[in-house]
């Protein structure tokens, strides 16, 4: 199952997801409409034990001490973890959108139970963050909340912008509008206070924005672009004199390369040519679009794993221009 989405558990508001699945909504929901449709279980923390039987033939149960099982309300388990693993309910997640939703600062637009629920994300609309980088060339500002019961990520929220001209995920500008915790006994505490931050979400957009809007005035030659891209997909150890690389991450590069002039929405904003924004653009619909085996592979490794700090790099890099 190509898309992770487990069982159709999943929401989308106006907009259907690539594959279909999950209910689409005409308007946003509240915080318990969407936990209901996204991951409608609670959680139980439960002992573990192990068996083992003796020569003559008596069963003998022992408990693990200092671990215990997550365990959905289905029976299915999600994990086993140390006893000062810090337990997050799906409810949880999704009632810390609550003082968001109502102050109006943002709506909830996607969220779903992942990888047989044991991951689970909720995605919402930061109000008022849309902003034109060029004509024609607009983003979006949202809010991300994942969670995991199998060890996987961290506990974490985050700003995301998404470029509508080709729908592409891009990496916050600011790390201080990224957070992530472990599952310690303090985790519902600590997400409780991000979530008190996350007000300041929208200064962070605004940061990213000017960032934006800064690649798209600088000018730079073709080659500057695709020495850009050469140094951020295969390192800067690839520029140096007689560098050679294998064939598998110079097709990489190559393909980065080519879609400096063939990235989604490139025909409906001229003016991003010959910029930096150009050249970063081609790397992170690489990363979003292309790298990786499967869809949704691209899209954890964005939102949960690597990618985020490619991301970053990436912008990073192209500010340096």
């Amino acid at each position: 199952m190509a898309h992770e989405i487990e069982n159709n558990k999943a929401f989308y508001t106006v907009k259907p997801a690539w594959h279909g699945l999950g209910e689409v909504l005409s308007a946003a929901p509240s915080a318990t409409e969407a936990w209901r449709m996204a991951y409608p279980h609670t959680l139980i923390e439960t002992p573990v034990s192990w068996s083992i039987q003796d020569d003559a033939g008596t069963l003998h149960h022992e408990k693990a001490q200092g671990f215990k099982a997550i365990v959905r309300d289905d029976g299915r388990v999600l994990g086993i973890h140390s006893d000062a693993y810090g337990l997050v309910q799906p409810g949880e997640v999704f009632k810390r959108f609550e003082p968001l939703i109502d102050s109006g600062l943002v709506e909830l637009e996607a969220g779903g139970s992942l990888y047989e629920g044991r991951r689970m994300w909720a995605l919402a609309k930061v109000r008022g963050a849309d902003a034109e980088i060029l004509p024609g060339d607009t983003v979006k500002g949202y809010v991300l909340f994942q969670e995991s019961w199998d060890g996987s990520t961290q506990s974490g929220m985050g700003l995301t912008n998404v470029r509508v001209v080709c729908a592409n995920t891009l990496a916050a500008a600011q790390g201080d509008v990224s957070y992530r915790t472990r599952h310690t006994r303090h985790v519902n505490a600590r997400l409780d206070s991000y979530r008190d931050q996350i007000a300041g979400v929208l200064q962070g957009f605004q940061k990213s924005v000017e960032n934006m809007r800064a690649l798209a005035a600088r000018k730079v030659t073709r080659q500057a672009q695709e020495v850009y891209v050469r140094e951020v997909i295969a390192g800067p150890e690839s520029l140096a004199v007689g560098a050679e690389l294998s064939t598998k991450l110079e097709n990489k590069v190559q393909n980065v390369i080519t879609l400096l002039d063939t990235q989604k929405g490139l025909e409906f904003v001229p003016a991003i040519r010959g910029t930096a924004w150009q050249a970063y653009n081609a790397v992170t619909e690489y990363l979003t679009h292309e790298h990786g085996r499967t869809v949704d592979s691209r899209l954890a490794n964005q939102w949960f794993g690597a990618g985020v700090a490619q991301n970053r790099a990436a912008l990073e890099r192209a500010l340096t221009m």
